[in-house]
């Protein structure tokens, strides 16, 4: 469960970091146009059409890893499900550990 969490995590740090360079790049992008004029005007649609084709790669991306992450999630619910008893033995070792690394 705690490599779900930490995947979820790693996968939202992940779209902001993109989410923030698909910013940079639209403000790139309008700043050259406003600077280019008329003559770069072509060149500026081509570049927005690239755009949003790595906006659309980079969201079948995000839905990909979130199915997976879902994917794991569901994987760890049917092994608790299945040994219950597992599962409870594993959560007491780790709960032991972690109070032993938190006490030093």
């Amino acid at each position: 469960m705690a490599r779900t969490d930490s995947e979820i995590r790693q996968l939202e740090r992940s779209v902001q970091s993109l989410q923030g360079a698909l910013a940079a790049i639209a403000g790139d992008i309008e700043q050259i146009g406003s600077s280019a004029g008329a003559a770069g005007a072509a060149g500026i649609e081509q570049a927005k059409l690239k755009l949003e084709d790595l906006r659309g790669q980079i969201g079948d991306l995000v839905s990909d890893q979130m199915d997976r992450a879902e994917e794991v999630g569901e994987q760890v619910k049917r092994s608790v499900a299945e040994n219950p008893m597992t599962a409870l033995a594993a959560a007491f070792a780790a709960g032991v550990a972690a109070a032993i690394l938190l006490r030093r």
